[in-house]
């Protein structure tokens, strides 16, 4: 028996992955003050528990704001509504969380270097969907024009 993937089983595995991310970062909200500690008495490098708890909440928050927003737009897509406003404000609220995300962790890259990287690659993601933002704006205008041209 061969086994082919069609476009409904790949939003399907992306819907389940989403909301398994989503899960998980919930559950993450109860491992901050932990995980806070634990970096503090392992880097050794002066009281950073509290900044870093104060960052992985926050950006937690802002993961589960992008994941939830995310679900709506797959939701969007498996009604095949593809080329909507709609859509577009998911991709854009999704756009602004990795910025606001970056913030945070280029903030914290002042106490410590590693997160700049992670700030940096914040930005990337930011970028990456500000992209797909533009792609899906244009598709939607070029729609909307054919829609009205006889």
């Amino acid at each position: 028996m061969k086994f082919k993937w069609t476009a409904e089983k790949s939003l399907f595995l992306t819907f389940a992955l989403t909301a398994a991310m989503l899960l998980m970062t919930v559950c993450g909200l109860f491992a901050v003050p932990a995980v806070s500690r634990w970096y503090s008495a392992l880097s050794g490098r002066g009281p950073a528990g509290t900044v870093l708890g104060i960052c992985l909440y926050l950006s937690l928050l802002d993961g589960i704001a992008a994941l939830c927003i995310l679900l709506k737009l797959l939701a969007n897509i498996a009604k095949q509504k593809m080329f909507v406003e709609e859509n577009a404000r998911c991709l854009r609220l999704v756009s602004w969380c990795c910025f606001f995300l970056a913030a945070i962790w280029l903030f914290l890259g002042w106490f410590r270097f590693i997160a700049r990287c992670v700030g940096i690659i914040a930005a990337f993601a930011g970028l990456v969907v500000r992209v797909m933002l533009n792609l899906l704006e244009t598709a939607i205008a070029m729609r909307e024009e054919q829609d009205y041209t006889i």
